[in-house]
């Protein structure tokens, strides 16, 4: 018999509200915008990109979003880059409330910014150092500096920078709970005979989780003072693909990525290229409950972390592995197409690679310092170049700083360690020429709980980015492991375009709740379920089958279900990846337990 259970099934499909912070860093090309929403709805945009992105960019996107009106505008400084579509949006009909700037001393003269002016003229307020915004729900933006003066009193005189524009930038710190996001406009830290203002600035700052870099990622910005004080586990560059300055540069990246403190450093496009950094390909979403964060690209591209005050559970051996590699690639440079993935292996709680160091031969090695969350049989790729294009077709979470790691083809070593623990060993592979893979193919995990040797590992055997076989950032394809202790979703039958997709359904020690299952073609940004975080969108995968007889009912004394469904015989799905995934629930919608969304790629 089917049970539809209406009240569960319409909460899931339902709207997704959730007490947690979001953050926008907007794809506006050279230039700047970034949409802070708090917990309770209050909006917050701070710069607006370049002349023409308001109607191209920044209104369908606040459209898109539901956004009509603007609780805040804010302005980091005046150049084009960063105010020129504001008055797009608000001529577009979202209009602000209040909008804070430095008020008209030392203006420009740019048309832009008279445009600017006057079409905010009569929200304009001029926003102090100190001065604190309320975004809602306990969040706040707490200005640190304006025109070279500090919160607190001091000041940095910035009349004879190279740059005065730059070093006149408005910066903000966002708190909410124990998470911490910078966001400064062009601030200028020395470089190029700018006024070192980020220094100063740092000193009141202190500890982020999140630094949205200075200036696109110039070298004015992101000196070694600055960052040694605010110690970022993640960081944003906003830049222009192919942009004229030479955007990241090397430099920026270099002093915040470090073989000795490796952190996820991304960017709304490729800029002009480099090592370091991952371009994320388009507008990256950052979200935060004030206990953890979570950062996604429009590609799929995501990850999630522990705010840096929140210490996690010590790993014990075997807790996270390294659960693939390709150590030889084809398709690009076999040094620019290189790739790690590591894997939680720990039920119950996630395992945090914070402290672990990573290394390969008796030279190369790597210290992670963002304490990213990886549940059972999740996954996080580390690879030597973060430009799909130049690195076989992938986007990686995190890249590899220049130089830091090289795996040799034919035999060689890669051992996780527990810096923060004694150097406890957590997994260690060596391989030689008789492993799988080499040549254009990955080596592939089978069992995750099981030992790093010959035996544990097979050869990636499906297509991935521009030609190489394995399954970077999903299930590897031969994956055998079975966590018994998590509800967790197994393949059976792995979807086909006109054939039949079967997945069984493990909820061990669900018997009698309810439970709710679908297939969907993303899982960010997921929706929301009576606060939980559910990885799953509400596309038409996931509406074609959450109502299927057999995909929702109570959990049976077997603690298995087998759902089936057929796969459309179109052929534009080739190549398309499904996420299964299932929940169980208490009714109406307090969710129990859910799988990690196991990814599909219909053949």
């Amino acid at each position: 018999m089917r049970l539809l259970l209406p009240t569960l099934a319409l909460c899931l499909a339902g709207p997704a509200s959730a007490q947690q912070l979001e953050v926008h860093f907007l794809e506006v090309g050279q230039g700047d915008s970034t949409l802070i929403i708090g917990p309770d709805g209050t909006t917050f945009l701070f710069d607006g990109g370049n002349n023409g992105k308001g109607n191209s960019t920044l209104v369908p996107y606040l459209q898109g979003l539901g956004i009509s009106n603007l609780d805040y505008v804010a302005v980091s400084h005046y150049h084009a880059d960063h105010v020129g579509g504001l008055d797009e949006v608000w001529n577009a009909g979202i209009q602000a409330t209040i909008c804070l700037d430095r008020g008209d001393s030392n203006t420009p003269t740019t048309n832009t910014f008279n445009d600017y002016r006057s079409t905010y003229s009569s929200v304009r307020q001029t926003v102090t150092p100190g001065e604190v915004v309320s975004l809602g729900g306990g969040a706040t933006a707490t200005c640190l500096v304006v025109e070279g003066a500090i919160a607190g009193g001091a000041s940095v005189d910035i009349s004879r920078s190279a740059q005065y524009e730059n070093s006149a930038s408005i910066a903000w710190r966002i708190e909410y709970g124990n998470f911490d996001l910078f966001v400064g406009g062009d601030l200028t830290g020395g470089g190029n005979s700018t006024t070192d203002v980020e220094s100063a600035v740092a000193s009141i700052c202190g500890d982020l989780d999140v630094l949205r870099i200075n200036h696109h990622g110039s070298n004015t910005s992101t000196n070694p003072n600055f960052l040694s004080a605010v110690l970022p586990e993640a960081a944003i560059i906003s830049c222009g693909a192919g942009n004229q300055y030479g955007f990241p540069r090397q430099e920026a990246v270099d002093n915040l990525n470090r073989w000795d403190r490796v952190i996820p450093i991304w960017s709304t496009t490729e800029g002009t290229g480099g090592t370091g950094f991952v371009d994320a390909g388009g507008s990256i979403i950052l979200k935060s409950d004030g206990q953890t964060w979570s950062m996604s690209g429009p590609t799929g591209l995501n990850l999630t972390a522990h705010c840096d005050e929140v210490a996690p559970p010590a790993l014990a051996t075997g807790e996270l592995v390294i659960s693939e590699f390709q150590r030889n690639p084809t398709v690009v440079a076999d040094d620019a197409g290189e790739w790690i993935e590591l894997a939680g292996a720990r039920t119950g709680l996630p395992a945090s690679i914070v402290g672990v160091e990573i290394s390969g031969g008796s030279t190369d090695r790597m210290e992670l310092a963002t304490s990213l969350r990886l549940e059972a049989g999740e996954v996080c790729v580390i690879a030597s170049s973060g430009i799909a294009g130049t690195n076989g077709g992938i986007r990686p979470q995190i890249a590899w700083p220049a130089g830091s790691m090289q795996l040799a083809n034919t035999a060689d070593e890669l051992t996780l360690r527990d810096s923060a623990n004694g150097n406890l060993i957590l997994d260690s592979v060596q391989w030689d020429i008789s492993w799988p893979g080499a040549v254009g193919t990955s080596a592939e995990r089978k069992d995750l709980l099981s030992a790093g040797v010959l035996t544990n590992f097979v050869g990636g055997s499906v297509a991935y980015g521009l030609g190489d076989l394995g399954s970077p950032d999903r299930t590897n394809d031969g994956d055998t492991t079975i966590f018994h202790d998590q509800t967790r979703v197994v393949v059976i039958t792995h979807p086909s375009v006109g054939g039949t997709l079967t997945m069984d359904w493990h909820m061990p020690r669900e018997l009698g709740a309810v439970y709710q299952g679908w297939v969907s073609f993303g899982t960010s940004p997921g929706i929301i379920v009576g606060g939980t975080h559910i990885p799953a969108n509400k596309d038409q995968a996931y509406r074609a089958t959450y109502r299927l007889p057999g995909w929702s009912g109570f959990v049976p004394t077997s603690e298995v279900v087998r759902a089936t469904t057929k796969v459309p015989n179109n052929s534009a799905l080739q190549g398309a990846t499904l996420y299964g995934i299932v929940v169980t629930a208490d009714l109406p919608d307090q969710i129990r337990t859910q799988a990690p969304p196991v990814d599909m790629i219909v053949q």
